[in-house]
């Protein structure tokens, strides 16, 4: 297994290295296995996966000998969390096809947001940006695919970082997808805002059920030990809709 991962890493001592740290070595191995999940490797060459690896190896290692380990990846984790959601509500696809996320029909989820990718990337600063550098402007799919490859590639990061989160002993794992969830429902509140497009939450609460979802990236940023816990009492107090499932 460690043959591999020298090659993915790009470096070869990387994952020697890696065994001398216990959380670096959990978060390599778990790179290794979501990457063996996703469907990534059809999206990018073996120079592109060399370089994001080695990246993630950086910035696991980073966080390793940060002063605080546990707060600098929870900051890495939310910040990468965003990234993810800002993709995530582009991919959910509209029903009656399958949704593998479990998102769609969630508050704030709606599966809608793939069929306005063109208008969205004229209106978004950060999709237009990322469109101008990498997209092929005459191939009709090549924005589809470039979205799924940044997703995928986020989700990548996202999933390690969570590893190294619980390697670090910030072990609770009930936040993560209700996090997912939130954030996507935040990300999918904007862009329709930018849109223009009706939002959505429930008309009544859409702003209060936005500020609200949002608050959930504070919570966790603030050390607290249950994240979700604290969120579901702030969210019921607001009386904004909650998640009707707390797992993927």
């Amino acid at each position: 297994m460690f043959g591999w991962l020298r090659k993915m890493f790009g470096h070869k001592t990387a994952a020697e290295k890696s065994r001398d740290n216990p959380v670096v070595d959990a978060a390599v191995q778990a790179s290794a296995v979501v990457y063996s999940e996703i469907p990534l490797g059809r999206l990018i060459d073996e120079a592109r996966r060399a370089r994001l690896a080695r990246e993630m190896y950086l910035e696991i290692n980073q966080i390793c000998n940060a002063t605080n380990p546990a707060a600098t990846c929870r900051e890495q984790l939310v910040a990468t969390m965003l990234w993810v959601a800002s993709f995530q509500v582009l991919v959910i696809p509209p029903s009656p096809e399958k949704d593998r996320s479990g998102l769609r029909g969630q508050p704030g989820i709606s599966g809608e947001l793939g069929a306005h990718l063109e208008p969205l990337c004229r209106v978004d600063d950060e999709l237009r940006s990322l469109v101008h550098e990498q997209a092929d402007a005459e191939d009709p799919e090549a924005l589809p695919r470039l979205i799924e490859r940044r997703y995928w590639e986020a989700w990548w990061l996202l999933a390690t970082l969570d590893a190294t989160r619980k390697a670090l002993g910030d072990e609770r794992d009930d936040w993560f997808y209700p996090f997912l969830h939130a954030a996507c429902a935040r990300q999918e509140h904007a862009y329709r805002w930018a849109l223009e497009l009706p939002p959505a939450f429930p008309p009544d609460t859409a702003g209060e059920a936005a500020s609200v979802y949002a608050v959930f990236a504070d919570i966790i940023l603030s050390g607290s030990n249950n994240p979700l816990g604290e969120w579901l009492d702030y969210a019921q107090e607001a009386g904004v809709p909650l998640p009707t499932q707390m797992a993927s």
